[in-house]
């Protein structure tokens, strides 16, 4: 009945190591995901004990009370700080997908069932035991009551419980993410805690952070946004490296960094990165960037509906210049197929928007926009949405204002932002979200409005019958190089209609003090769901199997 399977096995020597199978439900047992490769794990029932940290500050703010249901879904970092609490089933290391509160698992012939062998003598925080209960029901639950980020249980017919330590998972349909970005994304919840809540999102008793993962939240202050985390000293998969992490509020990181106010914090400008390596700090570029700032356009406008009005825009936006000015680094102009560039499911021969000033406008003539004496296409004026004072915006201004084109800035705060996205109010959004990094599933999220980022304009689907018909055959396909042929035909759609054009790809860096804390990594194809960023927990233990 199976085909597949993953299980570490105890070997003789630490150096041997293991190739992970049943990533992909491939014909072929020996096929590869070139966006997840397989993994190494090496074989050791134990793990050398290693010395610790007693404390690690790293800049942040307020993303939400931290339970499963209540963290802000306006970025990533809600994300991540419920994931120090929560463990899911598999995750990600710098290679790829790793064991997790599964440590082997099986894949059936069709794809259709992955069974799983659980983790023994895993203890919730409260000291109960985690069995396959848990697994059942939390999927179960979460049906009910939608976790507050990605992961598809759409997908998901049924979780059988075979015994205490082995669940299957049946699928409606082949899903070659699964691994990653579902198992590997969603949290389990202690039964016995959530089984008699009713509202989720409103609980807030202690219980509501009992999780199994390497971390239990000591202190929370929603005023001022700042966590303190305390390690789990029965952690499963192995020795906590550091005992208490703070996120601190930090005005300016940089200056905190230096005066050792903190020990680590992110930024996008490379003149920060400049800065802190010349302060002695050392710096980590993400990889792949997985970070886009993009602007939306309303395919319901009365003018934007027209595809050729979107593309002369996107021939008038130098943006390189964008990039260069605002990042400060190497440009890295956006694809017109949203993929970043530097993503191995990028597709090279995708359609491309040059600046292009002279195309633009005639292309804005022969769609009859006309200009007026003082040079203003009086017909088409147009206001860009955005959610803070984006330098980007201000520049987009002034080289539209060279075709003839009155762009007219609206500002609104974030939760207004987010609410105009929902309901289509607005002509067009300049917006900045991450997740370009791991597998192109995402592609089908964002424009089927299923993406849990709110600023993926959740809720509103994209009315391109082909695109999505590709779409669900892209996730159901397990031969490699046809599932990429199929992503670079999405890529051309997208390419080709812009309802979104990318500025460019925004690359992040890490800023930490080495002789505090120096095991941080770039996570393979970004933490869970393509998040180019550090704080991934495998980093901060010392896993033993």
């Amino acid at each position: 009945m199976f085909k597949k399977t993953y299980k570490p096995f105890a070997l003789l020597t630490l150096s041997f190591t293991l190739l992970l199978a049943g990533c992909s439900g491939g014909n072929n047992a020996n096929s590869t995901n070139e966006s997840q490769p397989k993994s190494t794990q090496t074989a050791a029932s134990v793990a050398t004990t290693v010395p610790t940290v007693d404390m690690l500050k790293i800049a942040g703010s307020n993303n939400g009370y931290p339970s499963p249901f209540a963290f802000s879904s306006s970025g990533p970092f809600g994300y991540l700080r419920n994931s120090f609490i929560f463990d899911t089933l598999t995750w990600k290391d710098d290679k790829g997908v790793i064991p997790w509160l599964a440590k082997s698992w099986e894949t059936s012939k069709d794809g259709l069932t992955y069974t799983f062998k659980l983790e023994e003598n895993v203890k919730w925080h409260d000291g109960q035991a985690f069995t396959a209960d848990d697994v059942v029901f939390s999927y179960n639950y979460y049906k009910t009551y939608p976790y507050n980020w990605n992961g598809d249980i759409s997908q998901i017919k049924s979780v059988e419980k075979v015994n205490d330590l082995t669940v299957a998972f049946h699928l409606n349909n082949a899903y070659e993410p699964f691994l990653s970005d579902l198992v590997g994304i969603v949290p389990i919840i202690p039964k016995h805690v959530w089984e008699k809540v009713t509202k989720p999102v409103e609980f807030r008793d202690a219980a509501a952070l009992v999780g199994t993962g390497p971390y239990k939240l000591k202190k929370y202050d929603s005023a001022s946004g700042q966590y303190l985390y305390e390690a789990n000293d029965n952690f499963f998969k192995g020795q906590v490296l550091v005992k208490e992490i703070a996120y601190m509020s930090a005005a300016n990181k940089l200056l905190a960094l230096q005066n050792g106010e903190i020990d680590q914090a992110y930024t996008t400008s490379y003149a920060d990165v400049q800065s802190a390596e010349k302060a002695g700090l050392k710096t980590i570029k993400s990889d792949p960037t997985g970070s886009v700032v993009r602007i939306s356009f309303n395919m319901d406008h009365p003018k934007l509906g027209d595809k050729k009005l979107r593309q002369a825009i996107a021939y008038a936006l130098n943006r390189e210049e964008i990039s260069a000015k605002v990042t400060g680094g190497t440009p890295m102009v956006g694809n017109a197929g949203v993929v970043p560039t530097n993503s191995p499911w990028y597709n090279k021969n995708v359609k491309q928007y040059a600046y292009d000033p002279a195309q633009a406008e005639k292309i804005l003539d022969e769609l009859g926009y006309k200009k007026n004496a003082n040079g203003v296409r009086e017909d088409l004026k147009l206001n860009l949405m955005t959610s803070s004072a984006m330098p980007d915006a201000t520049m987009m201004k002034e080289m539209l204002k060279k075709v003839g084109i009155e762009l007219n800035l609206v500002q609104l705060d974030s939760a207004a932002f987010t609410v105009a996205l929902g309901e289509n109010k607005y002509d067009i959004a300049l917006t900045g979200h991450i997740g370009a990094s791991g597998d192109p599933d995402y592609l089908r999220l964002w424009f089927s409005g299923k993406a849990a980022n709110t600023y993926s304009s959740r809720g509103k689907s994209l009315k391109l019958d082909e695109f999505h018909k590709l779409a669900d055959k892209q996730m159901q396909e397990v031969n490699d190089a046809k599932r990429h042929e199929i992503v670079n035909q999405m890529q051309d759609i997208l390419a080709e209609e812009l309802p979104t054009l990318v500025l460019y790809h925004r690359p992040f860096y890490e800023i930490h003090k080495a002789a505090t804390f120096d095991r941080w990594k770039n996570t393979y194809g970004g933490i869970a769901d393509g998040m180019p960023l550090w704080e991934n927990k495998v980093f901060l233990v010392n896993v033993k199997k």
